[in-house]
């Protein structure tokens, strides 16, 4: 890569397994959609990034990846959850059989880094507390490295997901997070060792501007809040009640 100041960056989204929770493949073909949710995290990394930077999204669970859509890209950035984790080794299989290299991260690279020792980047934990971090390394020539959060970041100063990328009309919902964090701890989850015991919650304006960005690209769909636990600090959810009626 000739110019390290501004870099193609190919967002790889990877397919769920077949009998996935995730699906919902019946009530997708209800509704004429190809797919359930958007890939929200991964629109929110693209957000992370530097503005200047050409960026594109490939959601395999709509798209197809092909050789074309990789040798475009200077950079591949995937990962997922666990029912994603054998796309996300194919994909990084398919990246490095074109000389891309791929950062993975999400929650299954954080669960279990171990399963992704073949990617040339790892980012653990919350992609907000590390891309800076990362993206110096990489500005610098850094070609392998892990990169793991040291806290849970404060997402008030998480950006406005690049919801410009999605094609919204393929989706059942589009999601939006107001919060991460769960105050439980119920022995069948692991979102507490991911995203932590206090919930973090954005700001109000943010949330609006969440929706704002929807409603300007002319989407009128289901929103759906994908919190971890919505309710998890009810007097601040309560606050955000009434900004959220009066936008409605």
């Amino acid at each position: 890569m000739a110019d390290r100041t501004a870099s193609r960056v190919l967002l790889v989204y990877p397919r769920f397994g077949a009998d996935s929770f995730w699906n919902y493949q019946a009530a997708c073909q209800v509704v004429g959609a190809r797919y359930s949710a958007a890939p929200l995290g991964l629109i929110t990394v693209a957000a992370l990034l530097p503005r200047d930077w050409p960026v594109r999204l490939i959601d395999r669970n709509v798209d197809e990846l092909r050789d074309a859509d990789l040798d475009w890209a200077d950079l591949v950035m995937t990962g997922g959850m666990l029912p994603q984790q054998r796309d996300t080794l194919r994909i990084v299989s398919q990246a490095h059989a074109r000389g891309r290299p791929v950062v993975v991260g999400g929650p299954d690279v954080t669960a279990s880094p171990s399963r992704y020792a073949q990617a040339d980047f790892q980012v653990v934990g919350e992609a907000e507390e590390v891309m800076a971090e990362f993206l110096r390394a990489w500005s610098s020539g850094a070609r392998r490295g892990r990169f793991v959060a040291r806290d849970f970041p404060d997402i008030t100063r998480s950006p406005v997901p690049r919801f410009e990328l999605l094609n919204l009309r393929r989706y059942m919902h589009v999601g939006v997070q107001h919060s991460r964090g769960c105050p439980f701890h119920c022995e069948f989850c692991n979102v507490v060792e991911l995203n932590g015991h206090v919930p973090r919650l954005k700001t109000a304006e943010q949330m609006l501007a969440e929706l704002d960005a929807l409603h300007a690209l002319g989407y009128r769909g289901h929103v759906d809040f994908v919190d971890d636990k919505f309710i998890g600090d009810r007097p601040r959810l309560k606050a955000f009640r009434p900004p959220l009626i009066a936008w409605m």
